[in-house]
């Protein structure tokens, strides 16, 4: 049985777990209490309609409110139906818990819900044993629902001298400042700042205060304080005063000293390497940053930093190295930082380390195929292809054109629209067909012109069997976000084109673009095979840049480790938003294993996410769950492969001998 025939089998099947816990935000992982709440708390969002209109509150209803499922995948639901299928029901779950509760709390406020958490918050403070906990949530209610003065009195009844923190002297602190008391807010915040005088949040609120009376005052105080030993917040803010006057001796003196103090922590760190990037003290950054830097410990933008100066110095191997260790680290949001580094540095290697070896590497070549992009880098399962007999008309897809203004959406679409096709093509028609990528070295090759009919003509000229050329323009319009896309097959014999596509797509439409090629398609072949519609670009995007991994070296795939991270995040969420679509988990699958090959670092972040998604049975469609083994197999566990594997039970020579191959890495 092929994939061809699993696709179609496991279309009906539906979604065997369906999310009914609260957003995963909360990370609640307490048992369940089965105390009801109270009547009142149950039912606080079954105020009457007047009420709403009362408060202004009746159309809120519908706001729309996100949330997380277990994968932490972002849903929106309307705020009502958030209030009476999340929210509640999660309070009386955890009613006696306050663990539980708590950051049921904490997330209703993230979310701008006050009123409808009231209950709650009132019941958390009268039993949490937690004194300073209780006491700043009910502080914090209080002033997100504009009652500053009852914050004030809340912390003014219960303010003692030997149970005050840190904390509570912020909490105390910000209420005084909002009910229009700077003067005692000020106090307190210096209290907090003499419980711990390298509070972030003290320090800078604090000084912020005396700055704007006074600059002069500013400096004194920050001067006073950061005469005392320890204090290494005050000696970093001493350092940048001293910067911004120009006396760089003075500052740098300071910025030492603070590192010194601080034990060189990631904040110190990061500041101090800024100053000396935007200096261009480049000896200090190699004898007080490179020296004491540890990427495991100190944060994403000292990384960054610690790139411009490899850059600056052209240490292009160190830079590579840096870019793939830290590629295993959560920094996804700074994926495009990463990946202009390393392609700088493979640039800077590939010029350095490969002078006389140039020739050939920028001629034309092309790409042909007629299956999956996964299939290749997937140890080329025959068994997962379609098998049907394909037969006239024969078809050639080429890489459609990217004219008018530059895009890189458009020279995306330009490879990803044929790949897409391929795809589609390949599992739900017998037509036989071949696609052409073309590309030079290790970069795809986009024209920016239109096919010309002669070039049509010298096509059909070496390939006399050949009735249609697929092909197409991608043009994006000057100064808007609107595409005009034509799509066309050009008859060979008959030398005339059809058009399968004529329109205009702004950034809201474009995602159709992909649904009306599979319908034209269709239509003119009068295949009437099923498509399943996309809602995006989600999906589509990704293939171009598989492409690019394809037809790159193994060398230049091991310094590729941010945009394998960053394919592998898209993939996930790919999935996750189409969890009944076969082939975007094969994608996946396949995307692991050829990580595994180059950028093994990338694998542990993505392992629990993983398994999660195994375990909820993401993996367990009748095509699915002959692969899933391989999951275990990428991950060395074999314990579960094996497992996996006899479950199955499957003695079919192919299958065996292709599982197998996945052992020897």
């Amino acid at each position: 049985m092929g994939i061809f025939d699993f696709l179609k089998s496991s279309e009906n099947k539906g979604n065997k777990n369906k999310e009914n816990s609260i957003n995963t935000e909360t990370k609640i992982n307490n048992h369940q209490v089965n105390k009801e709440i109270p009547s009142n708390a149950a039912n606080n969002n079954a105020m009457s309609e007047s009420e709403y209109i009362e408060n202004d509150n009746y159309a809120d209803d519908f706001k729309e409110i996100s949330y997380y499922d277990e994968f932490g995948k972002e849903f929106k639901m309307p705020k009502k139906d958030w209030l009476e299928k999340k929210l509640y029901p999660s309070i009386r779950k955890y009613w006696d818990n306050m663990d539980g509760l708590y950051p049921i709390i904490q997330d209703a406020f993230s979310k701008e819900l006050y009123s409808e958490i009231k209950e709650a918050v009132l019941r958390f403070y009268a039993a949490d044993e937690n004194f300073e906990r209780k006491l700043i949530l009910l502080g914090t209610y209080h002033i997100k629902t504009g009652a500053y003065k009852n914050a004030v009195e809340l912390y003014e009844k219960n303010w003692n001298v030997d149970n005050s923190t840190e904390a509570l002297c912020i909490a105390y602190a910000e209420a005084l400042e909002l009910y229009g008391k700077p003067f005692e807010s000020e106090k307190k915040y210096y209290e907090a700042l003499e419980i711990n005088p390298n509070s972030a949040i003290a320090f800078k609120r604090y000084f912020d205060i005396v700055k704007k009376r006074s600059k002069a005052e500013y400096e004194n105080k920050l001067d006073k304080l950061s005469a005392i030993r320890g204090n290494w917040r005050a000696k970093m803010m001493q350092a940048v005063v001293y910067f911004k006057k120009n006396d760089k001796e003075t500052g740098n003196y300071f910025l030492i000293t603070s590192l010194k103090e601080s034990g060189y922590n990631s904040e110190v760190m990061y500041i101090t390497s800024s100053i000396y990037i935007l200096n261009e003290l480049y000896d200090e950054f190699k004898q007080y940053v490179i020296t004491y830097y540890n990427p495991e410990k100190h944060n994403v933008y000292t990384a960054l930093n610690v790139l411009k100066y490899y850059k600056v110095k052209n240490m292009y191997k160190e830079g590579l190295e840096l870019c793939k260790f830290t590629s295993k680290f959560p920094w996804i949001e700074h994926y495009k930082k990463f990946m202009y580094y390393e392609e700088y540095f493979w640039k800077m290697k590939v010029k350095n380390e490969n002078k006389n070896n140039t020739d050939g590497q920028n001629k034309n070549r092309f790409f042909s195929t007629n299956k999956p992009l996964w299939y290749y880098e997937f140890n080329r399962p025959e068994f997962m292809l379609n098998q049907n007999k394909r037969i006239k008309p024969n078809i050639l897809i080429l890489t459609f054109t990217s004219i008018g203004e530059k895009s890189e959406l458009a020279e995306n679409l330009a490879v990803s629209l044929p790949l897409y096709l391929n795809e589609n093509l390949h599992y739900k028609t017998n037509l036989n067909y071949q696609l052409a990528v073309a590309y030079s070295g290790e970069s795809l090759f986009i024209s920016k012109k239109r096919y010309s009919t002669d070039y049509m003509k010298l096509i059909r000229k070496q390939n006399n069997n050949l009735n249609f050329v697929l092909a197409g323009n991608i043009l994006k319009m000057p100064n808007v976000e609107k595409y005009e896309i034509e799509i066309y097959l050009y008859d060979t014999f008959n030398e005339h084109k059809s058009s399968l596509i004529n329109k205009i797509y702004d950034e809201n439409t474009i995602y159709n673009v992909q649904n009306d090629l599979l319908k034209s398609v269709n239509n003119f072949f009068e295949r009437n095979f099923s498509i399943k519609y996309e809602k995006n670009l989600n999906n589509l995007v990704l293939f171009s840049q598989k492409m690019k991994f394809l037809i790159q070296s193994k060398a230049h795939k091991n310094h590729q480790s941010w945009r394998y991270k960053k394919l592998l995040s898209d993939q996930i969420d790919v999935v996750l938003e189409d969890r009944n679509n076969d082939l975007k988990k094969i994608n996946l699958l396949s995307l692991l294993y050829e990580i595994k090959q180059t950028n093994s670092q990338l694998l542990k972040f993505q392992k629990p996410l993983i398994y999660s998604m195994n375990i909820h049975g993401i993996f367990e469609t009748q095509t699915l769950k002959i692969l899933a083994p391989i999951i275990f197999r990428i991950y060395d566990d074999d314990v579960n492969f094996q497992a996996h594997i006899e479950a199955l039970n499957i003695t079919d020579s192919n299958y065996l001998n292709w599982i197998n191959k996945f052992s020897g890495d």
